[in-house]
């Protein structure tokens, strides 16, 4: 694994800092755009994948492309997990033990459940702010990615690691929007009944 993902620090595309800055339900959908990008991306390199998105074979020019510090970082960890699929588990009672890697590693896996796949963006999201709190902006600089570009995702939207509470999964989300529509109709029908 070290021999083919050796750790290169690759520069780091707005996009990627992009993840970071938005809900946790646009991260989901993003991850899984870039993921169907990212599988013609390395095809056109000379990866070949099977029909859940595992790689199969990897080409010398592949190779070099996912080595290169210019490859997109995002890439680089969709490759990882579509070639090393065997040791990767979405099983929701070990999700929040991962790394902040490889949680991102796991988000870029569009072929695991979209819920196992919602929950491990919404955990990496809760973990970041902690990161933030316990080393500072050189140390995160040097280490991988995504806690390489911590500082740049809270300077440019401050809100998404200043309360972890608020990060939810779409399941949670939708169990708010719930209770506030039935309270909403509620209220309403209480209106409607004053006004007669």
């Amino acid at each position: 694994m070290n021999e083919n993902y050796p750790e290169i620090c690759h520069d780091v595309m707005k996009g990627e800092v992009d993840l970071l800055c938005c809900p946790v339900s646009k991260m989901f959908a993003s991850t899984n755009e870039m993921a169907l990008e990212y599988e013609q991306k390395l095809t056109a390199a000379g990866c070949d994948f099977d029909e859940f998105g595992r790689i199969l074979s990897v080409s010398d020019g592949a190779c070099c492309f996912l080595q290169d510090k210019l490859t997109p970082a995002t890439i680089v960890y969709f490759a990882f997990g579509a070639e090393y699929h065997q040791y990767l588990i979405d099983d929701v009672t070990i999700l929040s033990k991962l790394s902040i890697p490889l949680l991102m590693v796991i988000a870029f896996q569009p072929r695991f459940a979209a819920s196992n796949h919602k929950k491990a963006c919404a955990l990496l999201r809760r973990k970041l702010p902690t990161v933030l709190g316990n080393f500072t902006a050189v140390k995160r600089k040097a280490m991988p990615f995504p806690i390489n570009i911590i500082e740049d995702a809270y300077c440019r939207e401050p809100k998404y690691f200043n309360n972890t509470a608020g990060i939810k999964t779409d399941s949670e989300n939708e169990e708010g929007k719930k209770e506030v529509k039935n309270g909403d109709e509620k209220r309403r029908k209480k209106s409607s009944k004053k006004r007669h």
